[in-house]
């Protein structure tokens, strides 16, 4: 049974849920669990004389609260982050521990994106909206304001006695608790304000990228495909041409692969899917700048000429 106070405060929760994803498969005859997985710019396909481009799909849930947020009076926003917006995240890290997640670390821009969204919603009483009109939607907000992401996600809660009480009722609602828990993300920003004794909160979470450069990701990659047991090939120009062309390749290689991302911890499942089919015995790498479906996400685009 929930308290007195979570019960309140989970009334006015709201969270925006999206997913972009290759990967994304519905079973048949079977309704799709929310899953606040966050908007994802990977995209892989491969090239063998025909091009296979993966499916993508979007999915928007928004779950509305039955209360009416009351906000009457302006509030004052920190420009550092508060002791509300630290404990917000220490709570955060300390549940993501006990389900041995990876903690989020505080991100600047993300911290600037929520601050500016918070002020909307202090400007809109009776709303609790992750984009009001006129307001940039949550991926510009977060360009804007300078965040570098691959991923980026967002948790508002309204009317809670303390910021404890706002993340208790984030961990017993089931998207707001994905979010929390998702080990995809690594930063986070949070913006908390109080009117007369309650509180509400906005938390902008994302997967930081790195800038990196063409030679960076190459090596990375490189280093991936040898560790499969494929070694580098004396030269990487043919692979580098391939990646910057509309279409068809330099050279000469059995099998082109080509995929634009954000994560080059490791290859993407499909590549490792063709890389098993047929030995190989050399791979160039090829880095450029990617095409992201959204132009505020950072990626990399990538081509593999195996041989």
């Amino acid at each position: 049974m929930l308290s007195n106070t979570a019960s309140r405060t989970l009334a006015h929760l709201q969270v925006y849920l999206a997913t972009l994803d290759s990967s994304l498969t519905e079973p048949a005859d079977e309704s799709p669990a929310p899953t606040p997985k966050t908007i994802s710019p990977a995209q892989t396909h491969l090239t063998t004389g025909m091009q296979i481009v993966a499916k993508t799909r979007t999915l928007l849930l928004l779950l509305f609260a039955a209360a009416i947020l009351a906000i009457a009076a302006p509030c004052v926003f920190a420009q550092a982050a508060s002791p509300d917006e630290q404990t917000l995240l220490r709570l955060a890290n300390q549940f993501r521990a006990q389900h041995n997640i990876p903690p989020l670390h505080w991100d600047n821009s993300l911290a600037r994106a929520a601050r500016a969204h918070l002020q909307w919603v202090v400007r809109n009483p009776g709303q609790l909206l992750h984009q009001y009109s006129g307001e940039p939607d949550l991926f510009t907000r977060g360009a804007n304001a300078g965040a570098r992401f691959a991923t980026i996600s967002e948790n508002l809660a309204a009317n809670g006695d303390s910021p404890a009480a706002l993340h208790q009722a984030w961990t017993i609602s089931p998207s707001h608790r994905a979010n929390l828990l998702d080990p995809n993300l690594n930063s986070v920003g949070i913006a908390v304000a109080e009117n007369h004794g309650l509180f509400f909160a906005v938390t902008d979470f994302g997967r930081y990228v790195l800038a990196l450069t063409p030679d960076t990701i190459e090596h990375q990659v490189a280093k991936l495909l040898q560790a499969q047991g494929i070694p580098p090939a004396p030269s990487n120009e043919d692979a580098r041409k391939t990646c910057t062309m509309v279409q068809g390749q330099a050279g000469t290689p059995k099998l082109v692969i080509q995929w634009d991302g954000a994560d080059i911890s490791q290859l993407p499942d499909n590549v490792l899917h063709e890389l098993h089919k047929t030995r190989y015995t050399s791979a160039a790498v090829g880095a450029c700048t990617g095409e992201p479906s959204n132009p505020q996400f950072t990626t990399y685009h990538i081509a593999i000429l195996l041989y």
